[in-house]
């Protein structure tokens, strides 16, 4: 028996919903590092404002603007200004759900923590480390985008408990923020789904 989407082959992006696409887009550009690829006013099943109910789930008098961009190696990215009757603009706290959050493997918390700091963006206390468990030494300091995204910074060891469990292996980090997935080749053992580099 065949487990997942058939056909699927990987993740393709992540989608968060932005109050302002501008800034937004300068965000994660210029101060988290992404880079840019495209932007579009609505697009295909949006023509008819029907559509928006029926593709989107909204409300057809929504308007709608996308950008895609690139956070490092290996993630895709589409912010999402929605314009909508009714909407809420209240920013939900990590424990409401459906609250997606974006963390990013850094080598020091501290300088990490400094730069971000440094560009206006609200530190949460930490950095707190694991003791104990199946990530023990993995530390973790949560921040946020200027409107109030959760974004994560994350350091985690080289090998960790949960290793003894299972052959399955979280994916990174991997050697740079500047390496493209054409760089990146599957590992010759289909056992395990960790990437291997060249």
């Amino acid at each position: 028996m065949s487990l997942g989407i058939p056909g699927a082959r990987n993740v393709d992006h992540i989608g968060v919903s932005v109050p302002n696409l501008d800034q937004a887009i300068s965000f994660f550009r210029d101060v988290l590092g992404a880079t840019f690829l495209f932007r579009f006013d609505e697009g295909p099943g949006t023509d008819n404002p029907a559509d928006l109910e029926k593709t989107l789930g909204v409300d057809p008098t929504s308007k709608l603007r996308i950008a895609m961009m690139r956070l490092g190696p290996s993630l895709n990215l589409e912010l999402m200004e929605y314009r909508t009757p009714g909407q809420n603009c209240s920013v939900p706290k990590n424990s409401d759900v459906d609250v997606p959050h974006i963390a990013f493997w850094v080598e020091d918390m501290e300088v990490a923590a400094k730069y971000l700091a440094k560009h206006g963006c609200p530190l949460l206390a930490g950095p707190f480390q694991s003791d104990q468990g199946p990530r023990t030494g993995q530390q973790i300091r949560y921040f946020s985008a200027p409107w109030g995204i959760a974004l994560e910074l994350l350091y985690r060891p080289d090998h960790m408990p949960y290793e003894k469990e299972t052959q399955s292996r979280l994916f990174g980090p991997l050697p740079n923020w500047q390496l493209t997935t054409r760089e990146i080749k599957p590992c010759s053992n289909d056992s395990s789904p960790s990437l291997a580099l060249p």
